[in-house]
């Protein structure tokens, strides 16, 4: 009857959202709208900060529903090693996942020195300006040093350019190296050879191997060299690690003391809930008086086989978890889920199993994504970061064949009380049950009734296959939206072979249009050219003809001219010959007349014949006057 109870359950987180939607209010701003129901950053994706023989130290950076970043450093040492003293730039929470050592640290507003023995289940507090170096104690079974810390601090969470972004921590040594010589042998008043030796000594890994028990106790130098030597790995870190620290000039504190303030542990003490099912312990600044003025609290959960965490949100914490141990189911439900819209599920394989806001090594944002909230089954294992935000209903469920244990940092935003779906103490049992039948789609309230009164437990419950029967509908799910995408892509890439066949088939045809256009062109052009050639051949065989015509014309002139020009000549020449006849015939008609007239005197004997010859037929004179007339008519008729 459990069994179908928490069976129930889950089916219910579903159906509950938009309650839970409603009870976040409406002043919620989401920076990570559209995010999925949850996040996850598996163990392969974490980013390397630091790799030594001795140890590691590996990140991922993670973000809550409102968009602060935060922080998570893995850290990992071996037996008898030293992680070298760092400044803190942002408030630290940290839990010792296992091993045993010695956590040093110096607040920055007493300056003390103050060291804490930790072990397996440890969780201490320490804020930003703290120096901070930790010691792994040997142990015979070899077991490593495990810290899970986070951080968190403006500079993490700087998105104004003008406010750059800072790591989580700096090394002292690196502090102390930056500065020239002259400002190290003046500042810690040591000889110049000393500061020199500080600037060109190597710098060592960030985790190095240390066994104080190997060393001597010889005398130590002054505590400034002490620092600087053990920094820089000039001499032996023992030094700095058992030194003396001056209060002021009169008193000093014993080597080595401890804090007042204890860790606090997960496995002392009764846990907050615990049955065969599994158990369940929490812990805020109550329990810690270094948490004071922090909005970091601790979780953590461990599951048996086959066993639930039951469906709850926290109305002001987000969930940051790591797994510690097996793997499990998480569901998560997004409360600001349409109703309209088809309940999906995260993908739980392969590396798209990060969510938005998780950052491995890529160093994504954590609230770039746009898809749209939505529900979510992913599986996580040992290792793997999984964060759920605000008001997101959720549960944590085990396989049949391994436990599921998890440790977790719970933002928060004053007191947080994590509200369970089932159970005596369910915030459904203040709701009316016609009004719950009402909002959950049932014609009565029977169903709802025997619902709320099937559990009376609230908080780990037995649900013996339900994350295999979660994993495989989500499989299912998965499979099936696979195949769609796969149709989807499918159609898709027949639409652009279509589109393609399409475009190459208007290509074609505008091509073949093109070229027959060209032909066209190239006919009628071809055409107007022995057009324009046969009008110039008809105006140069015109314009040829007419200048043959016109030199024609000119020849005719010409020889017009020529031939009137030699009548003229004939003409002149035919007057001039008459001109001479006349002249001749009047030359000898005068001289005649003078020759008669000399004679007269000399032959009396002859003036009749001369007369009778005067008096002829034609008389000289006039016939004169008719060759003169004949000659004129001559004239004008060859004209």
């Amino acid at each position: 009857m459990a069994g179908a109870s928490a069976r129930w359950l889950v089916l219910l987180l579903v159906a509950v959202s938009a309650a839970a939607a409603a009870s976040s209010g409406k002043h919620e701003r989401w920076r990570m709208s559209g995010a999925v129901g949850g996040q996850v950053v598996e163990k392969e994706r974490r980013r390397v900060v630091a790799d030594a023989e001795a140890g590691t130290v590996t990140a991922v950076d993670v973000a809550d529903a409102v968009g602060t970043a935060y922080r998570l450093h893995f850290i990992a040492m071996d037996p008898g090693a030293l992680f070298l003293p760092v400044q803190l730039h942002a408030d630290m929470v940290f839990y010792v996942h296992s091993g045993r050592g010695k956590v040093t640290y110096i607040e920055e507003d007493s300056g003390e020195q103050s060291s804490l023995e930790v072990e397996r289940g440890d969780v201490y507090n320490l804020e930003q300006g703290s120096i901070l170096y930790i010691q792994s104690y040997p142990n015979a079974t070899r077991q490593r040093l495990r810290i899970y810390a986070i951080f968190t601090s403006e500079g993490i969470n700087a998105d104004d350019p003008w406010k750059p972004k800072v790591e989580a921590y700096s090394s002292v040594s690196n502090l102390l190296k930056g500065f020239e010589t002259e400002v190290l042998r003046l500042g810690f008043g040591v000889q110049r050879e000393v500061a020199e030796a500080i600037k060109s000594a190597k710098t060592p890994p960030s985790i190095i191997p240390y066994n104080p028990e190997e060393k001597g106790d010889d005398d130590k130098p002054k505590w400034t060299e002490d620092i600087v030597d053990a920094l820089l790995g000039v001499r032996d870190p023992e030094d700095f690690l058992n030194k003396k620290k001056k209060k002021d000039k009169h008193k000093h504190k014993e080597k080595g003391k401890k804090s007042k303030s204890k860790a606090f542990n997960f496995y002392s003490g009764k846990p907050d809930v615990h049955n065969c099912y599994g158990w369940s312990k929490t812990m805020t600044n109550k329990d810690l008086d270094a948490l004071h003025g922090s909005n970091i609290g601790m979780f953590i959960v461990n599951l048996t086989t086959g066993s639930m965490m039951g469906p709850h949100w926290n109305p002001k914490a987000t969930e940051i978890a790591i797994v510690i141990d097996g793997s499990g189911i998480v569901q998560t439900v997004c409360p600001s889920s349409n109703p309209s819209d088809k309940s999906r599920r995260g993908r739980h394989h392969g590396d798209e199993r990060r969510g938005p806001g998780g950052r491995g090594d890529e160093g994504d944002k954590g609230s770039g994504d746009t898809r749209g909230c939505r529900n979510a089954v992913f599986r996580v294992k040992e290792g793997d970061v999984f964060v759920v935000p605000r008001f997101h209903p959720m549960a944590q469920m085990s396989f049949n064949n391994d436990s599921f244990v998890f440790v977790g940092f719970s933002t928060h935003m004053g007191q947080n009380h994590p509200q369970f779906l089932a159970g005596k103490g369910s915030v459904l049992q203040a709701i009316g049950k016609e009004v719950l039948s009402l909002s959950l789609g049932q014609k009565n309230s029977s169903a709802v009734e025997k619902l709320l009164s099937a559990q009376r437990d609230s908080t780990i419950l037995s649900c013996i296959s339900c994350a295999e029967e979660l994993e495989e509908k989500a499989a299912e799910e998965e499979r099936r939206r696979q195949e769609e995408e796969e149709r989807k892509e499918k159609e898709e890439r027949e639409r652009k072979e279509r589109e393609e066949e399409e475009r190459r088939e208007k290509e074609e045809k505008e091509r073949k249009e093109r070229e027959e256009e060209e032909r066209r062109k190239e006919k009628e052009e071809k055409e107007r050219k022995q057009r324009e050639e046969e009008e110039r051949r008809r105006e140069q065989e015109e314009r040829e003809r007419r200048e043959r015509e016109e030199e024609e014309q000119r020849r005719r002139e010409q020889e017009e001219r020529e031939r009137e020009e030699e009548e003229e000549r004939q003409r002149r020449k035919e007057e001039e010959r008459a001109r001479r006849e006349e002249e001749e015939r009047e030359r000898e008609e005068e001289e005649r007349r003078r020759e008669e007239e000399e004679g007269g005197g000399g032959r009396g004997d002859e003036p009749e014949r001369d007369e009778e010859e005067e008096g002829g037929d034609e008389p000289p004179y006039r016939l004169s006057k008719k060759v003169k007339k004949r000659h004129r008519v001559g004239m004008f008729r060859s004209g």
